[in-house]
């Protein structure tokens, strides 16, 4: 068994079909996006206006749905339609 420290290539790399990895990227992407807001949040002045971080929350999270949409797609095509 091969220990990977990057979770990104461990799930490039796994033996699951394509929908659900697209689907784990995206879950990546939002959490990537989330982070510096909840960062700021929590250890940020409690008057500032983080405008740049919420169009980086905005922008992230709405490429990572329609991640998801098209790794949903694509599990339902492997799975149902595509019959190997």
């Amino acid at each position: 068994m091969l220990m990977l420290k990057n979770p990104i290539t461990a799930i490039l790399r796994s033996q699951s079909p394509r929908g659900i990895k697209v689907i784990a990227l995206s879950l990546f992407l939002v959490l990537a996006c989330a982070a510096p807001m909840m960062l700021y949040v929590v250890f940020g002045p409690e008057d500032g206006n983080p405008v740049g971080l919420g169009f980086l929350f905005a922008g992230g999270a709405l490429i990572a749905h329609v991640g998801f949409t098209i790794g949903l797609l694509l599990l339902i095509w492997d799975t149902f339609i595509k019959k190997k």
